[in-house]
């Protein structure tokens, strides 16, 4: 019998902290926005929509980067779906994230099932972690929800089958998302129907992948029916390479990737297939080939594993590999614990995640993914036979689930959940009732119930009171800003509220400054955040006005509004543009006015450990490093803190940090583990 239960999970948890309240006008920047495509191996039909649809800012998200790495045991909010071959664990307050995934009949865990919940930064919003498989809508970068409430409802098929529906409205494209999964009687896959509306009438961009983490291990092999695959390497161009072997890059044959590389023919290889063959962190878009059932699976010498299908919507496949350098294998646990490494397998509307694709006004769109074990011929997997491989695997998987059958399901699920609510299991955010608020019948909630899934605690009352009272509501000018809105018609709203009595406050010219600033009007955008300051002194005008000043005047600014309000996000920030302004005494003397708790805090111990650098103080910069320092947010693919031991090792034996002496430190001088999170 499938059961539906709300439970907790119980396992070692680090604090996400406080959100940021300071909006996103600097950038998140995205790691793919950098990516050159390889016009010799990827035709421009291939790459139509790559790049297309970026973002320049995460707003109106605020950004989540006030965790720690200070882990307490905790009871985590879950609900699981069970039946006699499987079971599975969602977290509704991690964006619905599938944490496990139970083999019964064997006892054994399909998913990497992270010992620890740790967050770190990899994500548009900062935090993101490691684990289970992840549902990634609306922009690059991971879903704004990865760290964050969806709704959840139990619904249930005409059969009695409990479905669990999870979804949220996604605010930078204005879709709505749901994932609704079911765990049939007698079923060996779990299965999940995703559908995505555009909740007004103006067309939008899409973007979808299911991100899935598994063991990593010598003997795990991907398979997927494929011989071509995009790839992309860090500091290298997105080409197209064959599978599962591609020639092995000579300037990277060094060290333990030569013993990575493998003969065949008289050439030397990597195997795609075998994630622990690759010498650096890398991304493989498969090109699954045309008329063929997408799939990826990663089994192990026993030809036993995890296989994920779909109905043909859903094309994209995907290998992520942190790879074997010393980076990361660093990265690996410290999203987790020593000993506990994964790869990740994902599937995606588009060929590749540099991708967005056209969604026209109201447009919906649905698929069905399945998830489960397979028993495939371990020889056969393992073998030198590629097409054999996949064919082995596809038999197995043609056999448990066969694709009319898959088809079949996705028919049943569409007819009978769609327009239908259940009863609330969990709620999420309440941005989707201001925007209802706002738009009125221009506003489509694609048959979704607001009212009892969401609530309005954490900035969203004040957007309401702005539509029903005409002001928007005036906090004291230290309290941190909760929420922010960037599109064009609560702008408008806004604006109007000014020539109402109450309405002419600071925070209302703030806010308007923050809108203006996003959409590039930085000369409006000024006048608005001095407007701010003519009605009340605020940290959050200053430091917003200092972003379009120059560097000495910028810096003044951020040490006003820093010393006013003394907070991690701001203090960061101060530091930053004292160091680019090199005032390096007034950057160790800003730091002796810290609160303690700051003083020690690993991001702003890099900035100090850069002023005693230039201000000639080696040994006390060098004892900042070895510490061991621990950077909390360090950002995939930083290289501040082997930046900085670079720096100190060529100012010892040079005098000074050029470029040669750099070089020279970069090869000849190894930096502690600790520092070392480079990617290639």
């Amino acid at each position: 019998m499938s059961t539906l239960t709300v439970s907790r999970y119980t396992l070692p948890a680090a604090s996400l902290g406080p959100l940021n309240p300071l909006p996103d006008l600097k950038g998140v920047g995205d790691a793919h926005a950098a990516i050159v495509i390889d016009t010799d191996t990827v035709s421009p039909e291939e790459a139509r929509y790559m790049g297309w649809g970026r973002i320049h800012s995460i707003l109106p998200y605020l950004i989540q980067d006030g965790y720690s790495r200070d882990k307490k045991t905790c009871d985590m909010p879950c609900i699981v779906l069970e039946n006699s071959h499987l079971k599975a664990v969602f977290f509704p307050t991690l964006g619905g994230r599938l944490w496990e995934l139970l083999d019964k009949d064997r006892n054994r865990e399909l998913m990497h099932t992270n010992p620890v919940f740790q967050p770190a930064n990899l994500a548009l919003r900062n935090a993101w972690f490691s684990g289970g498989v992840e549902w990634n809508c609306g922009i690059i970068g991971h879903t704004p929800f990865t760290c964050d409430d969806v709704a959840c409802e139990e619904l249930k098929l005409s059969d009695g089958t409990p479905v669990l529906r999870m979804y949220a409205y996604e605010r930078i494209r204005h879709l709505f998302y749901r994932v609704e999964a079911c765990l049939p009687d007698t079923s060996r896959n779990l299965y999940v129907r995703v559908r995505i509306d555009n909740a007004l009438k103006e067309d939008t961009a899409v973007y979808w992948w299911s991100n899935m983490a598994v063991n990593e291990s010598e003997d795990v092999r991907v398979i997927v029916p494929a011989k071509k695959a995009f790839r992309y390497g860090y500091g290298g161009k997105l080409s197209k390479v064959p599978v599962p072997y591609m020639d092995a890059e000579a300037d990277k044959l060094r060290g333990s990737a030569a013993r990575l590389a493998r003969q065949q023919g008289g050439i030397l290889h990597w195997d795609v297939s075998h994630p622990t063959c690759l010498p650096q962190s890398m991304d493989f878009f498969f090109d699954v080939e045309k008329g063929q059932r997408p799939f990826i699976a990663a089994v192990n010498r026993e030809g036993y594993g995890i296989v994920q299908t779909s109905t043909r919507q859903l094309m994209g496949r995907k290998l992520f590999a942190w790879g074997m350098g010393e980076g990361g294998r660093h990265w690996q646990t410290f999203l987790s614990t020593p000993e506990s490494a994964y790869i990740e397998l994902q599937s995606g509307l588009a060929r590749t995640q540099l991708e967005h694709l056209p969604m026209e006004a109201g447009g919906s769109i649905s698929w069905l993914e399945a998830y489960g074990a397979v028993q495939a011929d371990g020889a056969v997997c393992q073998g030198e036979n590629w097409d054999a491989a996949v064919d082995s695997v596809r038999t197995v998987l043609n056999s448990q689930c066969p694709e009319e059958d898959l088809n079949a399901l996705h028919e049943t699920m569409q007819r009978e959940l769609d327009g239908n609510s259940g009863t609330v299991l969990h709620r999420c955010s309440g941005f989707a009732l201001c925007e209802q608020a706002l738009r009125g019948d221009a506003f489509s909630t694609a048959g979704l119930s607001l009212t009892g899934s969401m609530k309005t605690e954490n900035g969203e009352q004040a957007w309401l009171d702005l539509l029903k009272n005409g002001i928007l509501p005036c906090p004291e000018p230290l309290a941190e800003p909760t929420s922010y809105q960037t599109d064009p018609e609560w702008e408008k709203k806004l604006a109007s509220s000014l020539s109402r009595p109450g309405g002419d406050h600071w925070y209302a010219f703030y806010q308007l400054g923050v809108m203006a600033f996003f959409r590039g009007d930085r000369k409006q955008a000024e006048d608005a955040f001095l407007s701010s300051l003519n009605r009340a002194r605020n940290p959050w005008a200053l430091r917003c006005l200092a972003l379009l000043r120059d560097t000495k005047e910028a810096a003044d600014l951020y040490l006003e509004a820093a010393r006013m309000k003394p907070i991690r996000p701001l203090v960061l920030e101060a530091m930053d543009a004292l160091q680019k302004a090199e005032r390096w005494e007034d950057m160790l003397s800003f730091w002796e006015s810290l609160p303690e708790n700051l003083k020690e805090d690993g991001r702003i111990l890099c900035h100090r450990a850069a002023a005693l650098l230039r201000s000639g103080n080696l040994d006390a910069a060098e004892a900042i490093l070895q510490g061991p320092i621990v950077l909390t947010d360090v950002r995939e693919g930083n290289t501040l803190l082997t930046d900085l031991w670079f720096e100190c090792a060529a100012l010892r034996r040079f005098g000074r940090a050029d470029e040669e002496s750099l070089a020279w430190a970069e090869e000849n001088v190894k930096p502690p583990k600790h520092l070392d999170f480079r990617m290639l």
